[in-house]
């Protein structure tokens, strides 16, 4: 997963049409998933720096 705010939507929109009484809780876990993505990518990107200056 991308860390793309944009994922959001994408996840709201297309969960939220199966079920629709849990779009708060899905929206929610969608912040802390952009988040994670984010947070992963930074590491990822901090470890290929490291390898790259060895």
């Amino acid at each position: 997963m991308s860390a793309d705010v944009r994922q959001i939507g994408i996840l709201l929109g297309g969960l939220g049409t199966i079920i629709p009484d849990r779009k708060p809780e899905i929206a929610r876990m969608g912040l802390k998933a952009v988040f994670a993505a984010s947070l992963a990518n930074l590491m990822s990107a901090a470890l290929a720096g490291i390898l790259v200056g060895l």
